[in-house]
């Protein structure tokens, strides 16, 4: 993987979100990448959901930093 992606001039994995994201996935087994994804929420806003999976999209965004791979959909990348 890479040092430090930056995507954008503002989105970022710290070294710390890296390793934690890093261990949630290990725990997961091999493949296994963290997926972030807005909702809307009706009158509460929006709802972030955080879910792990094995596969990515073609027109994912993929930050990555050490072994922490994260995917944002292109509908959720602005939020």
């Amino acid at each position: 993987m890479t040092d430090n992606v930056t995507i954008m001039d503002n989105v970022t994995i710290s070294e710390r979100a890296a390793r934690r994201i890093a261990e949630i996935l290990k725990s997961e087994g091999d493949g296994a990448m963290l997926r972030i994804s807005v909702e809307g929420g009706g009158c509460s806003g929006f709802q972030y959901k955080f879910d792990v999976e094995r596969a990515k999209a073609d027109d994912d965004l993929v930050i990555a930093r050490d072994a922490a791979v994260v995917l944002v959909d292109p509908a959720s990348v602005p939020f």
